[in-house]
């Protein structure tokens, strides 16, 4: 059996947790109410940035499409809530590891927005560009609505937790996971770490788009290892005085 200190601070987290997602879950909903209102408008805006026609293939398909639309814009716009009620909940656990440890918040939530904005002005257009080149002759495009809402919803998020990376390795040099001589000594592990994730993260199979989030995460690796190494500095002299 677990010692009673350790019981009582795995239920008062396993507590916390669920507060957060009861209350995260209340804000996401909220907003994504007031989002259906216009998630259609953003279904257009989105064809019109990347230049493509939808098409549905069943009555439904442009209702659901705009439901789910509501959905992930509810949750992209209640991202920095979610993000500050979790900081509100543990934060006298992070402070005992993070110095500082708001900063963290606030630059985990700006990195998600810079991966999301940059994956909608130069991911989705490029991406979906390349893959309608295919086409020509015989071959037309019919791209479904549902699809392609599900399609960019997918890029968007898989970009903004992407681009987290940097703050996840500043806070496992925190806890001592990891050093910034171990990271940069597995470099090449790490490359295929990133093309490995990136496959899997990409809603398709192509070399192309992996390739598009690959290399952000790899410049994103080497900026992680400099903070790293920034910090390591920051602490050997601290200690020395």
């Amino acid at each position: 059996m677990l010692p009673r200190i350790d019981r009582e601070k795995l239920f008062r987290i396993l507590y916390g947790a669920r507060r957060v997602l009861y209350r995260g879950a209340l804000v996401a909903a909220c907003l994504a109410a007031a989002s259906f209102v216009f998630s259609k408008k953003l279904i257009i805006l989105l064809t019109q940035h990347v230049h493509v026609t939808l098409y549905y293939f069943n009555l439904s398909e442009v209702f659901f499409s705009t439901v789910e639309m509501a959905i992930y814009t509810g949750l992209f716009c209640a991202t920095p809530i979610i993000v500050f009620l979790v900081w509100r909940e543990f934060r006298d656990e992070l402070r005992e590891k993070l110095l500082h440890g708001y900063l963290y918040v606030v630059f985990a939530v700006v990195l998600f927005y810079v991966g999301s904005v940059f994956c909608y002005l130069v991911v989705l257009p490029s991406g979906i560009g390349f893959l309608l080149s295919y086409q020509g002759g015989a071959l037309k495009a019919m791209i479904s609505t549902e699809r392609f809402v599900h399609f960019c919803i997918t890029m968007v998020f898989a970009f903004g937790a992407a681009f987290e990376l940097p703050i996840i390795l500043l806070v496992l040099g925190k806890l001592g996971v990891v050093t910034s001589k171990k990271l940069s000594r597995t470099r090449r592990y790490a490359v295929l770490i990133i093309v490995i994730a990136a496959s899997v993260i990409t809603p398709t199979p192509d070399v192309y788009n992996m390739s598009l989030l690959a290399v952000p995460l790899y410049f994103l690796y080497e900026i992680g290892i400099i903070l790293m190494r920034v910090g390591e500095r920051s602490q050997a002299k601290a200690a020395q005085l």
